[in-house]
């Protein structure tokens, strides 16, 4: 359904909402637990961001931002200056949910990142 693309790495939804990336993962941008370097597409299973469909993913710098079906905010890699929106700097190596006290009851219908 869409691809996004980091600096130095990459993100796919699927028809059936599938989450995939690739590619270099070194501040945990790839959502797959790990800092290393991925060549090859790898799933991430729903059940790490909320088991609902991904219907739509961003790619930053070194981070990657996901909404799924249900209009949960995940986002997983660095996070020095803020940007996944936990309210910290540190860096996620998993999909992580994002507060939706931040969003006063607001309906997330879209995502971009920006680096």
């Amino acid at each position: 359904v869409m691809v996004a693309a980091g600096h130095r790495h990459a993100a796919c939804v699927t028809a059936k909402g599938m989450l995939w990336s690739w590619g270099k993962g070194a501040h945990g941008q790839l959502g797959q637990g790990e800092r290393e370097l991925r060549q090859r597409p790898a799933r991430i299973c729903k059940e790490v961001y909320g088991g609902s469909p991904a219907v739509m993913v961003a790619c930053g710098a070194e981070h990657t931002v996901v909404l799924t079906a249900v209009g949960c905010l995940w986002s997983c890699g660095w996070g020095f200056f803020g940007q996944l929106g936990h309210g910290d700097t540190a860096d996620k190596l998993v999909m992580t949910l994002v507060g939706e006290e931040g969003f006063t009851g607001a309906q997330i219908v879209m995502v971009a990142a920006g680096g």
